[in-house]
């Protein structure tokens, strides 16, 4: 009883922590408005964003937001299905699992803001009021590999005990996978759908912004900033995390009744760890096949769905387009030059979100109350798509290197958090242990010992990030700052000039996938020179 009630007090003392920082950051939020950004009007205060939610009333969201909806749910559900499906074939025949997950790689690293013109060319604007396929699409590209690495670890943890009873009595591959991968795969599974859902939103109204659609949060939400309402354009991003903050609590429900039906803790995705011993020049071929495949299936999937040859451009008419005699030296310092200023505005969003993330990391670990107080607040943010941030960010901070840092470093910042957190509080608690005895303090137990033993974290963290950071300056440079290959995109597709547009893709695609692969052979030498 006294242990029950000693837990309860301390559940109990979290929940308070936390209720005082979200108080402490919607009274800093009003002070902000109230002071620095009184002038300029583009914070406004909580209670006039909840007023403007009240007047324009359900009249005004529920029809775009049940586009939006709509469009995120059938994306969701695509994307899901194919990733489990996938996930099955390699639990069933494991020789799979490479491709599957190199494939996988290559949907990870495809920036969507990029990929979104791209995929608009193919299936076209929708017709009045209805879903935008280009959101569909996006969507479920948005969901894909956290849905499939969750997916297969949760196979791959299945009691190898009961995969050979099972075996012992005759039981088939197929019989072994129903009886007891399914079962032992269904906490992964959850907890990777729960991770997914505010994904899929931002799939949704990212489509909804190159989609040509009519209604929608996102076409709502560009009304509303060329119009300059900064109540109007908080007040749908607010809608924006009510939707996905309630996905995101469903499925919570529905993995903490599984976790209590399996009576354990729920299995934990991420991406897949590299293996240490591999060489070098297997993980250059690795890459290289990588992209080589991505090549294959570009090429393969324009003539599956018969796109015509003025909105597909295949790999050889990109090769023509960027080689031309005449011109191909220009399109070729043009592209060259967009790339480089997409990379460097990248990069300010990289370092500005992984440093922050580093130093609230390691604040978490020192002072633990500040660490309850206010990450259910961070994990709430975190469900609200960037593309509905967009606006208020560059509302507040203007069209200059700040959004970029801001737009950049909201999606490095994270999963970087979360990440370097847990790899701080993994520190062997031996050696945390022995410094407590020699007298050393908190501070030098993080110097010391935490910092150290999160350096694979912390690798692995650059590894997930830089693609992100990558999606983030592209939303940056289409939205705001007008350089680079965002904006190189949009200029393309509203001069119709098709071939511009798959070119930038395929550059910002390839380059992406080569810094991820960059990433992956740091964390391996990492990994090694660690390990001794």
């Amino acid at each position: 009883m006294t242990v029950v009630a000693l837990g309860s007090r301390r559940a109990s003392g979290k929940v308070w922590v936390g209720l005082v920082g979200t108080a402490a950051i919607l009274a800093t939020w009003t002070l902000l408005a109230l002071t620095i950004f009184a002038r300029s009007g583009t914070l406004p205060t909580p209670f006039r964003v909840l007023a403007r939610l009240a007047s324009d009333g359900l009249g005004f969201y529920w029809p775009n937001a049940i586009i939006t909806v709509r469009e995120a749910l059938h994306g969701y559900f695509w994307g899901v299905l194919c990733a489990i499906l996938l996930a099955a074939l390699v639990s069933i025949l494991p020789r799979a699992e490479r491709p599957i997950m190199q494939f996988g790689v290559v949907t990870y690293c495809v920036p969507i803001v990029a990929i979104g013109p791209v995929i608009y060319l193919i299936v076209g604007a929708p017709g009045f009021g209805q879903p935008s396929m280009t959101a569909i699409v996006l969507a479920a590209l948005a969901v894909f590999f956290t849905t499939l690495m969750n997916t297969i670890l949760g196979f791959k943890s299945a009691d190898q005990g009961s995969l050979d009873l099972v075996a012992a009595y005759g039981g088939s591959a197929w019989v072994r996978f129903v009886k007891v991968r399914v079962p032992a795969a269904l906490p992964a599974i959850i907890g990777g759908l729960k991770i997914a859902a505010p994904s899929a939103l931002l799939g949704a109204i990212l489509g909804e912004y190159v989609g040509g659609v009519d209604r929608g949060l996102g076409p709502a939400m560009v009304n509303a900033q060329q119009h300059m309402d900064a109540e109007r354009t908080w007040a749908i991003a607010v809608v924006c995390a009510i939707i996905a903050g309630s996905g995101f609590a469903l499925l919570s429900l529905v993995e903490l009744a599984v976790k209590r039906y399996h009576g354990g803790a729920l299995a934990v995705g991420s991406l897949d760890e590299p293996g240490e011993n591999e060489s070098w020049w297997k993980s250059v071929l690795v890459a290289l096949a990588s992209i080589i495949g991505l090549i294959v299936l570009w090429a393969v999937a324009l003539k599956v769905f018969q796109v015509s040859p003025y909105a597909g451009k295949n790999p050889i008419a990109v090769a023509g387009y960027l080689f031309d005699p005449e011109s191909g030296g220009e399109r070729r310092s043009v592209l060259f030059s967009d790339i480089v200023q997409t990379l460097l505005d990248a990069g300010i969003g990289f370092v500005a979100g992984l440093l922050a993330a580093a130093i609230l990391a390691c604040v978490f670990v020192l002072v633990p109350a500040i660490s309850h107080a206010f990450m259910p607040l961070v994990m709430l943010v975190r469900t609200v798509p960037l593309i509905a941030l967009a606006p208020v960010i560059i509302l507040i901070f203007g069209r200059g290197t700040a959004t970029l840092a801001m737009m950049g470093g909201v999606i490095v910042f994270f999963p970087a958090l979360v990440n370097l957190t847990l790899g701080l509080n993994a520190a062997p608690k031996a050696l945390v242990d022995l410094v407590r005895v020699y007298g050393g303090s908190e501070a030098t137990i993080l110097f010391k010992v935490r910092i150290a033993a999160c350096l694979p974290a912390l690798f692995a963290t650059i590894r997930v990030a830089l693609p992100g950071a990558i999606a983030g300056a592209l939303l940056a440079e289409w939205l705001a700052t007008g350089s680079g290959v965002g904006d190189a995109l949009i200029s393309a597709i509203g001069r119709a000039n098709n071939s511009a547009v798959w070119a930038n893709v395929a550059a910002i695609t390839g380059t992406s996938l080569v810094l991820y692969f960059i990433a992956v052979g740091l964390e391996r030498t990492v990994i090694r020179l660690r390990n001794g």
